[in-house]
């Protein structure tokens, strides 16, 4: 395969995983692209794209040096869901106003609410997390303890 210019590695000995770790990651890059939809949307709306944009600059510039931005990514629901979730519930009608539906920003108060209300279920508090180890609380939360 490499051969036909094709980029082909073993990457586990489990079959499915190749194709789990594409679909994941797909989860990221088009949920990004989606989002992106949604806010420049309504940030076009409301005349405040280039505000946003340069926000999103600053922000992205500093996450990118981030030594673990999937620690500090999932710390943030963890510790602060339910208020984000409330916030992300008022942003929704906010971009409603402005005109956009606001798929991305209902699925997100959603998602922050359920995971909040997993964490409860399992009797996972916040403070007891520290040092914060994303893999780990994922894992608790979805049975596989290790």
């Amino acid at each position: 395969m490499n051969a036909l210019g094709f980029d082909a590695r073993a990457v586990s000995t489990r079959v499915g995983v190749a194709s789990a770790a594409k679909m994941c990651r797909s989860v990221m890059i088009k949920g990004i692209e989606a989002l992106t939809v949604e806010c420049l949307g309504a940030a076009r709306a409301y005349g405040a794209d280039a505000l946003v944009l340069a926000s999103l600059r600053e922000t992205f510039d500093r996450s990118a040096t981030m030594p673990d931005l999937p620690g500090y990514l999932v710390s943030r629901v963890a510790e602060h869901g339910r208020r984000r979730a409330a916030e992300m519930r008022e942003v929704a009608e906010t971009v409603r106003e402005g005109g956009v539906e606001p798929e991305m920003s209902a699925a997100c108060a959603r998602l922050q609410d359920r995971f909040v209300d997993r964490m409860a279920e399992h009797d996972i508090d916040y403070q007891t997390l520290q040092p914060f180890d994303w893999a780990n609380l994922l894992d608790r939360l979805d049975g596989r303890q290790r």
